[in-house]
């Protein structure tokens, strides 16, 4: 989910390091990543980079020190919270039974940007990345952290967002939902034209690594359900769950990196790898030291030779508040716990694109698709991993229909015992209620630190 993975990308640690590992960070939440944690920013300036953020943090702006520009950033135009408006920049949830916390989250480094009120954000924060890599003295390299608004949900009365130009694009797509968060897409892959163009008229592209990713899965209207509107109209279709599962809907993204500077190009990869691992390896790019004690990797050999990852488990986590235990060992991946929500709703079904499925959107035999049997003739051997953990072969049964835990006793149990070797040095989750001190009436209507 969103606090978590950018805790992994920020420090290259599983976010049972940071306390971060329980759900995600609530507006007026008086707590964030802790300052104790050096972040990559702060890596890459020892190696000489300037770097700038644009788009989302969600990574803690109760105190001043907290945010962006003091953590490394030289420059940093976007929001705190996990959520907003496209256009008028106030999110809207979890603000409070009577809005005391319905504010304003749009920043140009410390200074709110009302002036930007009623420009799309993908268009806005594309456009204020063009113009940084436009007006760099590239006499020292530069570090780029765009992080989208697009395609997360807006806000309840309207919760994908895109101009009419954008959802005119997709007159074959009946589903309204489905047509609005196809807008939402297209916009993002402009968004990374225009970037890619800035760099190559600029001259800098030969030079360049990009990566373009995702922080989880897909929510649609099953994440509606578990957690109350709104959601978005997302697909991870023919995987199993979605955002905020602990299923390969919920954690599997794709990623794409482009560069000059890669040895074998042009192909899909299938190795391990995890969100954490872009931070050593970034700094091995940079030309920095290796850094102790990280639970990330440096993965550039895999990518850019086609080696082997360095990297054989993941832990996707250990979240005792809502008894949730998943780990990747090789191609085995063990779920212990599912959460549900006061209803006994879990998001743990396969859930069809909202509108029905549309195979033209699908091209067949793509490089790296994954190989699923069809589930309406598939024998699902059952998983109610309440009861008991759960085994997959994840390279073998990606879409997580056969459960092999009971012909696998060895592999679940030494999973198990990995699991509670983690747990030992898992900090506590620190999740705290919402401070009335961060209301918006006390706060000029805005969304900002307020512990000074």
């Amino acid at each position: 989910m969103c606090t978590p993975s950018r805790s992994a990308l920020m420090t290259g640690k599983y976010p049972i390091r940071t306390g971060l590992q329980h759900y995600v960070l609530r507006i007026a939440e008086p707590r964030g990543l802790p300052l104790t944690e050096k972040i990559m920013p702060q890596y890459l300036d020892e190696a000489g980079y300037k770097s700038h953020m644009i788009g989302k943090w969600h990574l803690g702006y109760s105190q001043k020190q907290m945010t962006p520009t003091l953590r490394g950033f030289e420059s940093f135009f976007g929001y705190y919270t996990g959520q907003n408006d496209y256009f008028n920049y106030t999110p809207t949830a979890g603000v409070g039974a009577q809005g005391e916390y319905l504010a304003f989250d749009l920043w140009d480094n410390l200074q709110p940007a009302r002036n930007s009120i009623g420009r799309y954000a993908t268009e806005l924060f594309t456009e204020k990345a063009v113009g940084i890599i436009n007006s760099h003295d590239y006499k020292d390299p530069l570090f780029l952290y765009l992080s989208h608004l697009a395609p997360h949900y807006a806000n309840a009365y309207d919760p994908v967002q895109a101009p009419q130009k954008y959802i005119d694009r997709f007159p074959g797509i009946a589903n309204e939902g489905r047509r609005k968060y196809a807008a939402t897409v297209s916009a993002l892959d402009d968004s990374v034209g225009q970037v890619m163009d800035a760099l190559k008229v600029k001259g800098v592209a030969g030079n360049t690594v990009i990566v373009f990713s995702s922080d989880n899965g897909g929510a649609g209207a099953e994440q509606g359900i578990e957690f109350g509107p709104p959601s978005t109209f997302a697909s991870n279709w023919p995987l199993r769950g979605a955002k905020s599962s602990q299923w390969e809907g919920g954690l599997r993204t794709t990623a794409a990196l482009w560069s000059p500077l890669l040895e074998l190009k042009g192909r899909v990869s299938t190795e391990l790898y995890h969100i954490s691992d872009w931070l050593p390896t970034f700094i091995r790019l940079a030309g920095g030291s290796p850094i102790d004690n990280l639970d990330g990797y440096d993965i550039w050999d895999s990518i850019s030779k086609g080696l082997p990852s360095p990297r054989k488990e993941i832990l996707h986590q250990i979240d005792p508040v809502w008894g949730e235990y998943a780990l990747r060992w090789n191609q085995y991946k063990l779920i212990s716990g599912s959460h549900a929500n006061a209803a006994g709703y879990r998001i743990d079904k396969w859930y069809d694109p909202e509108g029905g499925f549309h195979a033209n959107y699908v091209v067949p035999n793509a490089p790296g698709a994954l190989a699923c049997a069809d589930k309406k003739t598939a024998e699902i051997v059952a998983c109610d991993a309440v009861a008991m953990p759960c085994l997959f072969d994840i390279e073998m049964d990606p879409c997580e229909y056969w459960n092999i835990a009971a012909e696998r006793t060895d592999i679940v149990d030494y999973m198990m015992d990995l699991i509670r070797a983690f747990n030992e040095t898992a900090l506590p989750s620190n999740n705290l209620p919402q401070d009335p001190r961060a209301a918006a009436g006390l706060n000029n209507g805005l969304v900002q630190p307020w512990l000074e």
